[in-house]
Parts: structure tokens; sequence; C-alpha cells
């Protein structure tokens, strides 16, 4: 397979529709309208656009170059999954490692980065001592089975009692509670806004990694939404305490899958669980709607996860050695250091 590398910021316009079409399982977050906005809020000079070509075979690849002899996927924070589409399954691993030599320079290494086994274009194999799978993170899912009323049994009575608890505690101060869901682009900027007004106001306004207007995330998340609104694929989520916005969730839908990108509430009024609250509103509606078949959460596992889902799976990396005795070499230098 013959690569060519050129940079990700002039050069991905060019191959959008290419990219489209190697989407195969037409995964919203490897769509070009998430990815593109990636490349213009958080890449720079060094991201590079890899373009793979041998017979009816395609590769393209969003890269960086870590260290001399060191690449992988480029992979902002905001990106759930590698940045990598594929025209077929790479068996074997001998693609990748033919695609580890065409790099520039002498490559050592090709790292694909958050690689889902339930949608990946490199599953796991065994026998080949220049390929590594190294565990990820676990994550979560939803799968909207049978009704809600059966599902909501199943779920732990500490999450159900509490719940119930915070809605009469809520009732009893007079105050109301109303799920609204947005879908309009008109509505993404007020509510990124409001979005990010409520995230400034935990721990990630005091160190400095909240959304805002200003910033780049704010206007990344704005972009995403404003486009996939306007195709019928987006949703924005907010559970409003007497009018005002106590908890937001952003989300986008595809091919009956909900993927919940960004959650977060207001921590000064822990005392009605409003994000908890709207979760389990939103599930409700959900399971009325009957248009989502399952929820995909795409962070690490936490304990609020396991709380709402039973279904937990493994994503990881696929790291590609030129020669095998590369990774002999880097654990000999980490133990050095």
């Amino acid at each position: 397979m013959k690569w060519t590398i050129q940079p990700a910021a002039t050069g991905f316009d060019g191959v959008r529709k290419d990219w489209d079409a190697l989407n195969r399982l037409r995964h919203i977050l490897l769509d070009p309208g998430f990815v593109e906005p990636l490349i213009r809020h958080f890449g720079g000079p060094n991201v590079r656009l890899g373009v793979g070509h041998h017979e009816s075979k395609t590769w393209l690849a969003l890269l960086i170059q870590k260290s001399v002899g060191l690449w992988e996927t480029f992979q902002p924070s905001q990106a759930p999954l590698g940045l990598i589409v594929t025209s077929h399954t790479d068996e074997h691993g001998d693609e990748l490692l033919e695609a580890t030599k065409q790099l520039p320079g002498y490559a050592l290494q090709l790292s694909v980065m958050q690689q889902d086994p339930d949608c990946t274009s490199f599953p796991a194999i065994s026998g080949c001592p220049q390929i590594q799978y190294v565990d990820y993170i676990q994550t979560a899912r939803l799968p909207l089975e049978g009704t809600f009323d059966n599902y909501w049994s199943s779920r732990g009575s500490n999450l159900r009692h509490n719940l119930a608890r915070r809605g009469r505690r809520m009732k009893e101060k007079g105050v109301s509670a109303e799920l609204v869901a947005l879908y309009k682009p008109g509505e993404v900027a007020e509510a990124i806004c409001e979005y990010g007004r409520l995230e400034s106001l935990g721990w990630k306004g005091k160190n400095g990694t909240a959304v805002s207007q200003e910033n780049p995330q704010g206007r990344f998340y704005r972009d995403v939404f404003e486009h996939f609104c306007s195709r019928g694929e987006a949703v924005i989520y907010q559970y409003r305490l007497n009018g005002k916005v106590a908890a937001s969730d952003l989300c986008l839908r595809r091919n009956s899958m909900m993927i919940v990108l960004k959650t977060t509430y207001d921590e000064e009024l822990d005392d009605f669980s409003p994000a908890l609250q709207m979760r389990r509103d939103i599930i409700e509606q959900l399971f009325g709607e009957q248009q989502v078949r399952v929820v995909e959460f795409y962070g690490k596992v936490m304990d609020w996860h396991t709380r709402w889902c039973d279904q937990i799976r493994t994503m990881y990396h696929v790291n590609c050695f030129r020669h095998p005795w590369v990774e002999k070499v880097k654990k000999v230098v980490k133990r050095l250091r």
C-alpha cells in the first residue's frame, strides 16, 4: 500500500467524500461533520493526513508524530474513537505494518488509538509479534430492550429510592422540574453557553477546562451540534428546575444509537440530584419514542454508569512495531527512566 502524507488542515476537505464513504458502519463519531471540526479547533501544523492506496484498498488517517520514529492517530480528548477509516478489515495486521514502514523518516511504531471492539478495522489477533494490543478503558452501554417499567425495576433499590426521595423533596419545597429536548440549529448557541455556565460552576471551572463561548471547546461543540441538528442527528437535553437549567446532556444520534458526548450539572443543587433525575427522564422518554435502541457513553466507566448499565466492554489501542525488538527496547528505556 502506497502512502502519501500531507497537512490535515489543508488536505481534509479534498478527501471529505472519500472519508465519508470509508466510514463503513456510518459511525457518527467518524463522520466528516465531527472530524473536520476536530482538525479546525484542536489540530495544528503537526496533524497530518495519511492517504493509503493499493488496488481496491484505501485507508485515510489523521496522524501526529509524537517523537522521533513514533507516530499515532491524532486524538484530541473530544474524540472518543481513533481517527482512521479503511475500506476493509486488517485481519492479520499486515497492512498496519506496511503503513508503519511508509511513514516519513524511519518510523519505528504506529499506534492506532482508542478502538471500539464492536466497530474497528483492527480486531484483536494473536500470533503477530509486531502487533500489540493495550487496554484503554472500559466503557458502558445501555440497550433499550422491553419496557421502561421492566428496566427501572431491574435497577438497584438505592438508585430508585434515592430518586424517589429527591423527587418528594423537590415537591415539598415547591420546585418544579421539566426535561427539555433541543433539536434546532438555532437553539444550539444558547444551549452550549448554558452548558458552559453549568460546567464552570464545578471542578472544571476551577481548573480552567470548562466549555465556554470563548474557548476552542465551546466553538467545537457549537459547530458540531449546529451541523448535526440540521441533519436531525443531535439533541441537547436540559433539565430545568423552576425554569432554570440544572443539568444538561450533549447527545448525537444515528442508526438507533445515541451517544452521550458530555454531561454536566449544577453541583450547588446536588440535594435534588438533577443529573440523575435528568438521566431517568431521558431514558424513560427514549423507551417511549422507540427510536433509539442503545445508548453509548464512550467514556471510562464510573460508578454512576454502573447504576444505569449492565453491559461493559473494553476499548484498546493497537501498537504496530516496525521490528520485534522495538517493544523490548522501549520497556528497557522506561525502566531506566
